[in-house]
């Protein structure tokens, strides 16, 4: 790559936030929210959060509860409220 197209690309804004992707962590929160929604909101809601909780390292959760959430669903927006409000 060109010298001036590498600074170019360097001074683009980054989707990434100390590191993590959130661009792919907004994408991956709202497969979880879609695999529970068949049980219910309310039940979606608790067990999307408590996936979040065991299994998302706490930089992933930290990337994500700092980021804009309007492209969560609401089932993971709401996770993800449940989870900054735990913390």
């Amino acid at each position: 790559m060109p010298a001036g197209r590498k600074r170019a690309a360097a001074l683009r804004p980054s989707r990434r936030s100390s590191g993590v992707d959130v661009q792919r962590l907004t994408y991956m929160a709202n497969q979880i929210a879609r695999n529970f929604a068949a049980q219910g909101e309310a039940a979606a809601i608790e067990q999307t959060a408590q996936h979040l909780r065991d299994f998302w390292d706490p930089r992933m959760k930290a990337a994500l509860l700092a980021a804009d959430r309007s492209a969560l669903n609401p089932i993971a927006a709401a996770a993800l409220a449940r989870i900054g409000a735990a913390a």
